[in-house]
C-alpha cells in the first residue's frame, strides 16, 4: 500500500511538471548530430539552457513541423526553440 502511494505522488509531480512546461517557449542554441525523416527528430548537442534550468547536453528531439527537417543537416550549428507538450516530450517549434 506505501508503494501504491509513492508511486502516485510521483506520477502527480511529474505530470504537474509536464504541464507547467507545456506551451512555455524556451530559446537554445546546439549542433545538430542526425537528422531522422522517419521519426521526426533531430538529434542535438545543446548548450545549458538556463530557463528550464537544464544542463548541456546531447539528445534528440521532436520537430513540431516535419518540414523543418528539410532545411538542416548534420554538423549545422543552430538557435532554436523548444516547448513541452501535454505530456512532457520536448519539442523544436522553431529554428534559426
Amino acid at each position: 500500500m506505501r508503494f501504491k502511494n509513492i508511486a502516485m505522488l510521483f506520477l502527480m509531480v511529474c505530470l504537474s511538471i509536464g504541464a507547467a512546461l507545456a506551451g512555455s517557449e524556451h530559446d537554445a542554441t546546439g549542433t545538430i548530430n542526425s537528422v531522422d525523416k522517419v521519426s521526426k527528430t533531430l538529434n542535438i548537442s545543446h548548450d545549458p539552457i538556463k530557463t528550464m534550468g537544464m544542463m548541456g547536453m546531447t539528445m534528440d528531439f521532436r520537430v513540431a513541423d516535419p518540414a523543418m527537417l528539410d532545411n538542416v543537416k548534420p554538423g549545422q550549428k543552430i538557435k532554436f526553440v523548444i516547448t513541452a507538450d501535454r505530456h512532457g516530450r520536448f519539442v523544436v517549434v522553431g529554428i534559426e
